[in-house]
Parts: structure tokens; sequence; C-alpha cells
């Protein structure tokens, strides 16, 4: 019998890019446990920022458990999108310190180095800050600038990414909470931007 030595050094099956990727409050625990991963833990977001503290989440992540974390605040802060108010109003987060502070998640997450099943689970609106959870989570990864690639992600460059490169992304973004009843759609628009 011949073994392949590249398989020797590989862990347990990880999902690829894609695949379990975007779930709602409902299915995350049934998803998770298909790919033997712990009920993911839920940090609490500090007002300042709007993300959660980075010790926080570190100590998640250092015990082998997914961390779900709030992004928003983050993502509005580096793309210049409305839904959060930014700018450091009494009632919002300040949006510097949410864009500098996404980007030190990603890189925390990043360099966690548990494995799959110990990343982080964003909450998220929609198909586009999911690929920019990607391809943020990518630039952490090979120590390119965060911001620029959370702001701009190119959803092609990804996917065309080798099957191991695919599936460390998801060390770092085990999956992402979308909201209920948004599972089909936002799966269909990270289908449809892959295509062509």
């Amino acid at each position: 019998m011949t073994v392949s030595l590249e398989l020797l050094g590989r862990g347990p099956s990880r999902p690829d890019l894609l695949e379990d990727l975007v779930m709602d409050e409902a299915s995350i625990a049934e998803a998770l446990r298909r790919w033997s991963v712990k009920a993911p833990v839920v940090v609490t977001s500090d007002p300042v920022t709007g993300l959660p503290a980075l010790d926080d989440v570190m100590e998640v992540l250092t015990g082998g458990t997914p961390a779900v974390v709030d992004v928003v605040p983050g993502l509005a802060a580096i793309t210049g999108t409305a839904g959060t108010p930014v700018g450091g109003a009494a009632t919002g987060p300040d949006s510097a310190q949410s864009a500098a502070h996404l980007a030190d998640l990603l890189a925390v997450a990043s360099h966690a180095g548990v494995g799959f099943g110990s990343g982080l689970v964003p909450r998220c609106a929609d198909a586009s800050q999911v690929w920019a959870m990607l391809s943020g989570a990518v630039a952490a990864m090979t120590g390119a600038d965060i911001r620029a690639a959370v702001a701009a992600p190119d959803p092609a460059r990804i996917v065309g990414l080798g099957q191991s490169a695919r599936e460390a992304i998801r060390d770092v973004v085990t999956c992402v909470l979308v909201p209920a009843g948004q599972v089909e759609q936002i799966v269909a628009a990270l289908a449809a931007a892959t295509d062509g």
C-alpha cells in the first residue's frame, strides 16, 4: 500500500472555503458538530470600538473554541458603509479605533495557531461583508495590509487559492453568522461571485 506523504502531515478533514461557511444562530451548533468543533462562545463587544477586546477573544481561541464576534462597526469604519454610528459619537463606537481593532482581531485569530474550529465567527449582514472578512483573513495570514484587503476584497483571487490555503482561511474564520432567513440568499450571492 502506498501512502501519500502529504496526507501524513494533515490533520482531520476540514471544510473547504465556502463549505458550511454561512449559517444562522439556529443552525450553527449542528453544523459545527458535523466538523467535531466545540459550540462557539459569544465574546462581548467593547462600547468604544464596538468590537470585543483582543485579550477576551484570544482567551476563547486558545481554549480551542470558536469566538463569535460582532464585526460590523469595524467593517463600517474600513469600508465607509452605513449601519453603525461612527466618528466617536457618544452613542456609537469610534470609527478609527474600530477599523484598527478589526485588523488586530484578524491578526490575533491568524496567529492563534490552534487550527480549524478555533477561529472567529463574525456576525455579518451580507455577502460583501463575508468576502471582506475572508479577504482580511488572507491578509492577516500573509502579512499584507489587512485594512486594504477588507476594503477591497477580491472573491476570484480568494477562491483561486489552492485547497490548503482555502482551508487555512477557515482556521481564522471558522464560519460566519448571518441574520435568520438570510443564509440561502447569502450563500447564493457568494457562489455567484465565484462563477465565471
